[in-house]
């Protein structure tokens, strides 16, 4: 039963839109924490490399309208969908694409070169060093010299109930006491059973990765990028780091 409810976790939730429904506002604040990383400059092209259902898109948009070019590329076809399916609610399929690829594949727009690659909450299902390395491999191909990499991972110190408190605590403050009461009556004890509860089983059982700060940089440097930053996000639950790639 676990293997059949983690083959279709993420395609059901992309396709029906109960991924995006359910997710915590600590999920949203640390999108929103990734997009604040990102060089200034109005064309930028930008990489998101695991898109899921494009919920970057919605901290994207105005980039986008600005001059950014998006391309998002998910291993599941109902994510590829729903991503193109939103930029044309949100009025920017002009300046979005999106491709059905899997990372650990070589890249296959020969010629195509990012400024930026955003990996948000992707590189984690990959539980074996290899695989996560050639991932990173592949996308270095795709990169112009200096391009920046923003990722955001679990931690080992992930926390089904820390990220739900912070996700109410923020959803007060954003949006008044009654939308936080209803999140938290009502919509975030599903979040927690049916997805935070299962990323976090995944992660102790090493099905999927969780990292120190010192073991994810460590990471991020044998793959040949240089660190520039790094820095809690969801609610202690993960790390953002901001590497460059010199070369």
């Amino acid at each position: 039963m676990s293997k059949i409810y983690s083959k279709n976790y993420w395609s059901v939730g992309f396709q029906s839109r109960l991924y995006d429904r359910l997710s915590p506002e600590s999920y949203f604040e640390s999108m929103r924490r990734m997009v604040a990383a990102i060089p200034e400059g109005k064309s930028l092209r930008l990489l998101d490399a695991g898109c899921g259902s494009g919920l970057l898109l919605r901290f994207l948009s105005e980039r986008i309208r600005d001059g950014m070019v998006y391309t998002g590329v998910d291993l599941l076809k109902a994510g590829v969908e729903q991503v193109l399916l939103r930029a044309q609610e949100l009025g920017i399929a002009n300046r979005v694409s999106c491709f059905e690829f899997d990372l650990a594949s070589p890249f296959p727009l020969i010629g195509e070169k990012f400024d930026v690659v955003v990996l948000h909450f992707s590189l984690y299902t990959l539980a074996s060093n290899e695989k996560r390395q050639e991932v990173l491999a592949h996308l270095r191909t795709v990169m112009n010299p200096g391009g920046v990499l923003i990722l955001a991972n679990p931690s080992v110190d992930y926390d089904a109930d820390a990220i739900i408190d912070e996700s109410v605590r923020l959803v007060r403050e954003r949006y008044g006491f009654l939308t936080s009461l209803i999140k938290q009556a009502l919509i975030y004890p599903l979040t927690k059973a049916i997805g935070l509860r299962f990323i976090q089983k995944q992660l102790r059982s090493g099905e999927w990765k969780a990292f120190t700060c010192e073991e994810f940089s460590q990471e991020i440097e044998r793959a040949g990028f240089v660190v520039q930053h790094t820095e809690e996000v969801y609610a202690g639950s993960a790390f953002l780091l901001v590497a460059r790639f010199t070369s």
